[in-house]
């Protein structure tokens, strides 16, 4: 360690800092002590002599000039003389890193493998005991809502060979997390096996660092899934999250791990782990493997497991040998050959593996006749064949193929395939090597790896551990009316032993109730599921409860016949398989029609339906009504204001075709708000109850992506209800409606599939009522609709839809509400909206004519303003009658005028007459004037 000056102490001693934990300790090395405490002047009287197991040793800090350091010895308490510290071990390299299998030893420049019986997962910590909570690992709840925080979450419980997500049902809204935090030394990993089983989509599993999500919420795994995940240098927190949306559960609703290894942590190890007993290892192993059948290794730390002996045996993973107990007829499987000249030979062997001696011998082999050939089937030679598609036989047959008969006309034969052959070695041998069949253990441990033919049925094996998951799986391929039926029986002594049975991802609970309600457990069960049309995969599990480990080999428990708890079954049938043969013939579901071969039920494609009065064929869907999907029983009216030809696959709406007539002269034109491929209007925000409206008009073909289901998949429809109750973790939430019921369906549902236009009452030019109807039914039945009164408004443009002011959204149950202004609301144009203005004459004698909207102007779409024409000043049209009437008053008005012109001329005269004689006798008296006057003058 470094040397810190400290006058402090007595003589001799000095201050160090240890570079492991920078903790600070005193030594007196002329005296070969040290302590962590300041010493005292009279400690050394009182100290022990040093002894080997008082010594550590610690690395220094690197040298970054030389990049080595030193290895340091120190005692861990007090003491004096005694053994001695071994010398400093200097010029190290540093940064020594160390793969899986190997070590590196204190002092050692370089890394060793592990020597056998050991193993090493290199510079990390594998946690795999689940008895305590691992060091620097906790667990804990997170609520998204305040008012949960009362809510029984326990995290993470601990199980001994695993580690789950505590009970979560009826919880809502959080988190249960298991937390690691660690610092990386350098680049390295997190490897973790885990399985979970939850409400698909919606609950699960999320695996992130740092906040950061590295493994996406995954809610169903079978079987134990190893997922690894790189982790740069540096102090990371690891988080492996149970997240919960609402109280909705599928499943076990629950997460399990049964192991964490987490690498980098360290550079290296500096010592190999030892396995423990029943296990092994090889030079250089990075984990121990469990013994084999029928081997054992009683100590810890063995390189290889010893056969057993004499009539003992062992599971996989045995510390010791068990004596075998006596052959029963339970040990004892039987096999036949292929079947010749009516014959074939059976035959005697001991289930596998062996694990008993002595007891009941094996029966003799013989002659026995061939098995009749199961129904569906007839006999060519020594096999049995399929009957040809379209006939069928429904009885066992030793008979060739004229036992199968054509099926009636409007019928088909559904093929059945019978796995009862599986139950042969050899045959079971072959679908698992063609990957059609597979088997294993889910959980805990598994004495015989899985299920196992025994001649005339499939059990789940021997030694078995107290807490198991035993799976078969099977891959079967649906042609239609699939249908999956099998026999079992219980072979165990304890109630909360039962088989589980999985279509795909989906766990079919009545299986476990058929076994509850049954009390005998010797009685056998006839179980049928119906299988959707396709490829699938069938699995069953017999699932042991109770903790075990497989370490503990006085678990296993010997109380039945037989020799455990079992599951046996005895049948299985697939009917409505592709490959196989009909035993019967059937009626296709509505819908359908039986092909031309009789093979298989045709849908009826869209603008078609099964009509009753008319089975077998395909009808047309009458005019006035549609049909859009494949398989359809029935056709649906369209809505008021629409129409359809007969044989139709939708009503005449659609972005180019979306016209509703309200009276005469009155029609309204709504497609230029259709969205085709683009995001829905909306949302239209309810805030009572929480929840979004998004709506599209004449056309089904949006792209926005929030109007999905809890499975993903977009909600058809025009119109669509969302929660907004969305989780930090984009889940969505639960919600309640406006009459007080708790309706987890409403999350996403279908507001309609159908469109309907109405007029506005007393007004029908002020707008419409768009009315989208059939949408998801309500839990009473009822289908949703959602009607929205449109207003003309010229003023708003296309507009946008809104809730109705001061009034609900659902106006009654599962009936909503809202508004919209928009110019599309306004009818479409006509002649009787426009008005003519002419101008002025011009100086050819024309003048214009120009056409405008009447203010204030209330239409949208239709006709437009025609363009401006031109007319003579002049150019006026008279009927014959008004020109008579105009020329006969004219006419009169022109002999009127005449008179008075007349009448004037000849008073006119009268008056210029006298006006001349007056005018003479004027101008004769200014002569005679003039002349008398000019006589003076003289």
């Amino acid at each position: 360690g470094s040397t810190v000056i400290n006058s402090g102490l007595p003589a001799g001693w000095a201050e160090f800092t240890d570079p492991l934990t920078n903790n600070k300790y005193y030594s007196n090395q002329a005296m070969g002590v040290s302590s962590w405490s300041i010493p005292q002047p009279d400690l050394v009287s009182s100290l022990k002599d040093c002894t080997a197991p008082m010594i550590r040793s610690s690395y220094t800090r690197c040298d970054p000039a030389t990049a080595t350091r030193a290895l340091d010895y120190f005692y861990t308490s007090a003491c004096k003389g005694g053994v001695p510290l071994p010398p400093t071990i200097n010029n190290l390299p540093c940064n020594t890193t160390c793969g899986p299998g190997q070590f590196l030893s204190l002092g050692a420049s370089g890394c060793s493998d592990c020597d056998p019986g050991t193993y090493s997962i290199g510079g990390g910590y594998k946690f795999t005991n689940w008895e305590a909570m691992p060091e620097g690992m906790t667990t804990l709840c997170r609520f998204q809502l305040d008012a949960d925080e009362t809510q029984p979450c326990t995290g993470w419980v601990l199980n001994g060979t695993f580690v789950y997500s505590g009970n979560m049902r009826g919880l809502r809204l959080m988190d249960s997390v298991l937390q690691y935090k660690a610092d990386f030394t350098r680049s390295g990993s997190v490897e973790f096996e885990y399985k979970v089983d939850a409400e698909r989509r919606w609950d699960g599993i999320f695996f992130q660092i740092d906040g950061k999500k590295v493994m996406d919420l995954t809610s169903y795994k079978f079987q134990y899934t190893k997922v690894t995940h790189p982790v740069d240098p540096g102090f990371h927190t690891l988080e492996w999250v149970y997240h919960k949306d609402v109280a909705y559960e599928m499943g076990e609703d629950m997460a399990w791990i049964k192991s964490i290894q987490v690498s980098g942590t360290l550079d290296n190890a500096q010592r190999c782990n030892v396995c423990p007993k029943g296990s092994y290892s090889v030079k250089g192993a990075d984990k121990c493997e469990p013994c084999p059948m029928n081997t054992f290794s009683s100590k810890s730390s063995s390189a290889s497991c010893t056969a057993c002996t004499g009539s003992k045996f062992s599971y996989p993973g045995s510390s010791a040998c068990k004596p075998a107990k006596g052959c029963r007829d339970a040990d004892i499987q039987v096999a036949y050959s292929a079947c010749s000249g009516g014959k074939r030979t059976r035959t005697y062997s001991y289930t596998q593996p062996k694990i008993c001696a002595g007891g009941k011998g094996l029966p003799a082999a013989a002659q026995v006749d061939c098995a009749a050939c199961s129904p569906g089937t007839y006999r060519e030679g020594a096999e049995c064949n399929y009957c040809p598609a379209g006939t069928f036989n429904g009885n066992q047959t030793f008979e060739g193929s004229k036992v199968c008969a054509k099926c009636p006309s409007g019928t088909i034969a559904r093929k059945v395939r019978y796995y009862d052959n599986i139950f042969q070695k050899e045959k079971f041998d072959q679908l698992v090597a063609k990957g059609e069949m597979g088997t294993g253990c889910a959980n805990g441990f598994c004495g015989t790896g899985g299920w196992r033919p025994v001649g005339d049925m499939l059990d789940t094996g021997v030694g078995n551990g107290a807490v198991a998951d035993i799976w078969m799986s099977l891959q079967v391929d649906i042609q239609n009316q699939g249908e999956v039926q099998f026999t079992f029986n219980r072979v165990s002594s304890n109630p909360a032993n039962y088989l589980q049975l999985y279509i795909d991802e989906e766990h079919i609970w009545s299986v476990e109730s058929e076994e509850a309600w049954e009390e005998d457990t010797k009685k056998p069960i006839t179980f049928s599921a119906p299988v959707e049309s396709g490829k699938h995969i069938i699995t069953w599990v017999f699932h042991k409860e109770r903790q075990y480990s497989w370490m503990d080999e006085d678990t296993v428990q010997q109380t039945t016949d037989g020799g455990e708890d079992r599951v046996q079954l005895t049948s299985i049938i697939v009917k409505g398989a592709k490959e196989g043969g009909a035993s019967q013939c059937l009626v296709c579901p509505k819908g359908h029609v039986a092909n031309a071969q009789s093979s298989l039920c045709d849908p009826c494609r869209p603008g078609t339906h099964t009509d009753p009065a008319r089975p077998g064929v395909c009808s047309p869907c009458p005019k006035g009504t549609f049909s859009s999907e494949w398989g359809s029983e029935g056709c649906l009216r369209c809505g008021h204001g629409t129409f359809s030809a007969a044989g139709s696959s939708s009503c005449d709406v659609s972005p180019s075709h979306c016209v509703y007539e309200a009276a005469d002269g009155v029609s309204y034109d709504l497609g230029g708000l259709a969205r085709v491929n683009q995001p829905m209007w909306g949302p239209v925000h309810d805030g009572n109850n929480s929840v979004d409206y998004y709506i599209n008009v004449c056309s089904k073909a949006h792209s926005n992506g929030t109007c999905h289901g809890r499975d993903g998949i977009a909600v058809p429809g025009y119109a669509c209800q969302q929660n907004t109750l969305i989780d930090s973790y984009g889940e969505y939430g639960y919600g309640w409606d406006d009459y007080g019921d708790f309706d987890t369906s409403s999350l996403t549902v279908s507001l309609g599939d159908v469109m309907a236009f109405y007029s506005l009452k007393g007004n029908p030019k002020g707008g419409l009522v768009v009315s989208y109807q059939g949408g998801t039914p309500c839990r009473d039945g009822r289908s949703r609709t959602l009607n929205i009164t449109m207003t003309c408004d010229m003023e708003v443009g296309p507009g946008t839809p809104t809730t109705v002011p001061n009034e609900r959204v659902e106006v009654q149950k599962c009936g909503y509400q809202l508004a919209w202004r928009s110019q599309y609301a306004c009818p479409m144009c006509t002649l009787q909206d426009m008005e003519s203005l002419p101008g002025e004459c011009s100086v050819t004698g024309q003048r214009p004519i120009t056409m405008v909207w009447k203010e204030p102007r209330r239409c949208h779409g239709g006709l437009a303003l025609p363009s401006v024409r031109y007319e003579e000043c002049v150019a006026v049209m008279l009927d014959k009658g008004k020109i008579a009437l105009i020329a006969v008053g004219g006419a009169a008005v022109l002999s009127l005028l005449v008179g008075a012109l007349i009448t004037l001329y000849l008073r006119n005269r009268k008056i210029y007459k006298e006006y001349s004689v007056l005018k003479e006798q004027n101008e004769a008296e200014v002569e005679l004037e003039r002349y008398t006057l000019d006589d003076d003058d003289a």
